[in-house]
């Protein structure tokens, strides 16, 4: 059996949506808010999964969240060493945001990507995003159950589990600020496309003239080729974030290992390695 799996959009878009409707200042969540977020990420990253060439990105993204839970944004996805349009991929995402109990959090939401038509990006398939998150919130650690169904050329279900523990490090210059650590651990699993083949034997009948030598009973193979999907493991992933918080802006590094499942390529089975640097200002 060979298989190939079939690369899409990455979903970094909605971590920039969930950032923004949090409030990085630690105030009252009910306010309105207005946040501009700037990412490098030196790989286009896909629950842990890489194309073949590496791409360098630069991400930008506006978010208004209302103070009764809705939020909106925008955002463009620039590959920096792809060439082509200046835009790779323009995002589109609503939602709305809630508070279940006093630890418990629901939020749903859907993204439309706009794609150049040139854009490297593999398997552009889904331009439609819906997801749901359920995460709680302990004194311990927070752990958040997330969704997401792509659609548009294709149809995939993705789910992630995660838990983290954010931490603050206390202050660098004085009290207006602080340092904040946030390791984490995450479990992907979703859809994976691939290509099937498999050899079909076939006795052929013997032929009424034995002497024509090309009509003799002998087996004959042939190959089929079909297109497969399953629901398996993507990926496992460490996260580590490490940020530096004003009242108003967050200056953050994240890094991240992740370790594909078995089923998700027949390539070597080696870790993957993200580094990204964000910026984000709210109003």
């Amino acid at each position: 059996m060979k298989r190939g799996l079939i690369l899409f959009f990455s979903t970094l878009l909605f971590a920039v949506n969930t950032f923004a409707q949090r409030d990085t200042t630690q105030q009252d969540s009910k306010q309105t808010t207005f946040t501009l977020a700037g990412i490098y990420g030196n790989n286009a990253n896909y629950y842990g999964q890489t194309a073949e060439q590496k791409l360098p990105f630069i991400l930008t993204n506006a978010s208004l969240r209302l103070k009764n839970g809705f939020y909106f944004s925008a955002g463009t996805y620039k590959l920096i060493n792809a060439g082509g349009p200046f835009i790779s991929v323009l995002d589109f995402s609503a939602g709305f945001e809630a508070d279940l109990s006093k630890n418990l959090n629901a939020a749903f939401g859907y993204s439309r990507s706009v794609f150049a038509q040139n854009s490297p990006l593999l398997g552009a398939a889904n331009e439609n995003t819906l997801s749901a998150t359920l995460a709680y919130d302990l004194d311990i650690f927070k752990t958040s159950l997330n969704t997401y169904y792509a659609f548009g050329t294709q149809r995939d279900l993705f789910m992630s589990f995660s838990t983290s523990k954010a931490l603050n490090l206390g202050s660098l210059f004085n009290k207006n600020d602080f340092i904040s650590f946030e390791p984490g651990l995450e479990l992907v699993a979703g859809t994976l496309h691939y290509l099937e083949e498999y050899i079909v034997r076939r006795d052929r009948p013997l032929n009424l003239l034995p002497n024509n030598s090309r009509f003799i009973n002998r087996e004959q193979n042939y190959l089929i080729t079909r297109d497969v999907s399953s629901f398996d493991m993507i990926s496992y992933n460490m996260n580590i974030l490490l940020g530096y918080n004003r009242s108003n802006y967050l200056i953050e590094t994240g890094w991240q290992v992740s370790v594909l499942g078995n089923n998700v390529t027949e390539s070597k089975q080696r870790a993957r390695s993200f580094f990204n640097l964000s910026l984000y200002y709210q109003f």
